[in-house]
């Protein structure tokens, strides 16, 4: 009934569990998009089996990629506070 045809709906006990869609709670963001040479994604899944291994968690491209850029903005923008002062 109201469903895609061909596909069955599973009765009420035997539904799993689907994890929750749509942005994720936190601080308002959007997507973004950006093109990177396979050798760089290469580089970073390589890093993230590391990082794994090394702490037993599991991470993702985007929050390695979230963190990176923030610190890389954060680095930058004491560089321009310090190379002001002077």
């Amino acid at each position: 009934m109201g469903g895609l045809p061909g596909t069955q709906q599973p009765a009420g006990d035997q539904a799993t569990a689907k994890k929750p869609v749509g942005r994720p709670q936190g601080e308002p963001s959007t997507i973004v998009n950006v093109r990177l040479p396979l050798t760089l994604v290469a580089e970073l899944d390589r890093y993230l089996d590391r990082l794994e291994g090394q702490t037993g968690l599991k991470a993702n491209r985007g929050m390695i990629t979230r963190r990176a850029l923030a610190l890389f903005l954060a680095s930058h923008a004491a560089e321009d506070g310090r190379g002001s002062e002077g």
